[in-house]
C-alpha cells in the first residue's frame, strides 16, 4: 500500500501522464516540491495506481541484422521492418529508439550527450516513461545555429530533460569558429568549461547522421563553408557526425583543421554507448561511412535503408 493518500497519487499521475502538465505546473497546483512529485509518481507505479505499458509494433529483420553484424562487427544494428508508408516507418524507428534509450537509462545515473535535428526531436517526442531524475543531458559540441527550428541543439537537450524531469547543460557557443585563437580562448569561459567538463563524463551519446547539404541549409555556415573546412574537398563528404565531415570509408576529413567548438573526436569516440538513429533511406552513403568509421556503437535504421546500403556496398 502507498504511504501517501492514493487519491493524491492518482490526481498527480493524471495531471502528469494524461493532462501533460509539467513538474512546475504540478508543483504550483499542489504546492509540493519537484522532489515529492517524482517520489509520488514512482510510488503510484509501485502501488499499481499507474500502469505503464510500452507498446512497440516494430518488427526487426533478424536476417539482415546478422548480415550487418558480419560486415560491421563494431556496431550493433537494429533493422526495423518497413511499414506501409515512409511516415509510418519513421514513427516505428523513433518509437523503437525511444524504448531502447529509456531501457538503457532506467537504471543508475547517466550523463547523456545529444546532438540535434529532426530525428533527435522525434526520438524525444516518442519517449513515454517515468521521470528519470538521475539522468543529465548535455551538449558536447556548440550550437548548430538553426534558430528557426525547434530541432536546434539547445532546444533538444532542454526538451529531453523536461520530458523526463532530468537536468540539462547547454554550451553557449557556435558549432564552429574558424579563428583558432578565439576558439581556444573560448574554452576558458566559465560556462563553457563547466559544460565540457561534465560532457567528458558522458556514458551515452544520442545522435543522428547529417549530410553536407543539411549544413549548407544553414545560412551562416553556407556562407563560410570554405573557412570551416579549408582542407576538405566537399565532393568527398559522405556524411556529418558530431559536427565533423567524413568520407564513405569512414575517415574524418578535417582532422588537421578542426574548427568545431566542443569535445575532440577521440574523447567522443571513447564514450562507451553511442546510439545513432537514421530515418531517411536517402542517407545510405552517410550510414556506410558511419559504420565503417565505427562512429556509433548502436544504429537503428529501416529495412529499406539497410538494403540500399548492401546495394551500395556491392556497387
Amino acid at each position: 500500500m502507498p504511504t501517501t493518500d492514493p487519491n493524491l497519487l492518482a490526481q498527480i499521475s493524471e495531471d502528469y501522464y494524461l493532462n501533460k502538465l509539467s513538474f512546475g505546473d504540478i508543483s504550483t497546483k499542489y504546492k509540493i516540491s519537484r522532489y515529492l512529485i517524482n517520489k509520488y509518481l514512482n510510488e503510484a507505479v509501485k502501488a499499481g495506481i499507474v500502469k505503464i505499458e510500452i507498446a512497440s509494433t516494430a518488427n526487426r529483420n533478424s536476417q539482415l541484422e546478422q548480415v550487418f553484424k558480419e560486415k560491421f562487427p563494431n556496431t550493433t544494428c537494429y533493422i526495423i521492418q518497413d511499414d506501409t508508408t515512409t511516415t509510418a516507418t519513421s514513427e516505428l524507428i523513433s518509437n523503437y529508439a525511444a524504448n531502447l534509450v529509456i531501457k538503457h537509462l532506467s537504471h543508475d545515473s547517466h550523463t547523456v550527450g545529444m546532438t540535434w535535428g529532426d530525428t533527435m526531436y522525434s526520438l524525444i517526442d516518442s519517449i513515454t516513461s517515468n521521470p528519470l531524475d538521475h539522468v543529465k543531458f548535455t551538449q558536447f559540441v556548440g550550437e548548430n545555429m538553426k534558430y528557426n527550428s525547434t530541432a536546434g541543439s539547445v532546444r533538444i537537450v532542454e526538451r529531453a530533460a523536461k520530458k523526463v524531469a532530468g537536468e540539462f547543460l547547454t554550451l553557449p557557443a557556435p558549432l564552429y569558429l574558424s579563428n583558432d585563437d578565439v576558439r581556444n580562448g573560448l574554452y576558458e569561459a566559465v560556462a563553457i568549461k563547466q559544460t565540457l567538463e561534465t560532457a567528458k563524463t558522458m556514458d551515452t551519446i544520442l545522435t543522428g547522421l547529417g549530410t553536407i547539404a543539411s549544413l549548407e541549409s544553414i545560412s551562416i555556415w553556407n556562407q563560410n563553408i570554405n573557412k570551416l573546412f579549408p582542407d576538405v574537398k566537399l565532393g568527398e563528404v559522405a556524411g556529418m557526425v558530431y559536427g565533423r565531415p567524413y568520407d564513405i570509408q569512414g575517415n574524418i576529413l578535417n582532422v588537421g583543421s578542426d574548427k568545431v567548438v566542443g569535445l575532440d573526436m577521440n574523447t567522443i569516440l571513447a564514450v562507451p554507448k553511442r546510439v545513432g538513429v537514421v530515418r531517411s533511406k536517402s542517407k545510405a552513403k552517410a550510414t556506410i561511412g558511419a559504420l565503417r568509421g565505427s562512429f556509433v556503437t548502436d544504429l537503428i535504421m529501416s529495412e529499406s535503408l539497410a538494403y540500399r546500403i548492401l546495394n551500395e556496398e556491392q556497387a
